[in-house]
C-alpha cells in the first residue's frame, strides 16, 4: 500500500516532522546507551571508572537523542522538500514525445 507523497513543496507536514524527529530521538537513545554500557568503548571507561553519577549519564544520553534527532528531522524536511518538488515538476511538464 502506497502512502500519500506531498503534492507541492509547502506539503511537508508536522507529521512527518515529528515522525523523523522520533527516529532520530530513537536512534540516538539506542547509540549512546550502547556506548555509555557496552564494555568496548571509552565513554563506558569514562563513566564507570569515575563512577559518575547517573545525572551525567542521562544528560550524555538525552544530549545524543536530541542531537541526532534535530538531524534526523532536517534532513527528513529536506528530502520530503525534494521529493514534493520533484512530484511538482512532473505534474508542470508534459512526459517526453507529447506536445
Amino acid at each position: 500500500m502506497q502512502q500519500r507523497r506531498p503534492n507541492a513543496s509547502d506539503d511537508v507536514s508536522l507529521r512527518q516532522l515529528a515522525v523523523h524527529f522520533a527516529m532520530g530521538a530513537l536512534l540516538g537513545t539506542l547509540g549512546a546507551s550502547f556506548l555509555v554500557f557496552s564494555n568496548a568503548s571509552r565513554v563506558h571507561q569514562l563513566f564507570w571508572a569515575a563512577a559518575a553519577p547517573p545525572t551525567a549519564i542521562a544528560v550524555f544520553i538525552c544530549t545524543c537523542a536530541l542531537t541526532i534527532a534535530v538531524g534526523a528531522s532536517l534532513t527528513g524536511i529536506i528530502f520530503s522538500a525534494m521529493e514534493a518538488e520533484r512530484i511538482a515538476a512532473t505534474r508542470r511538464r508534459p512526459p517526453h514525445g507529447r506536445p
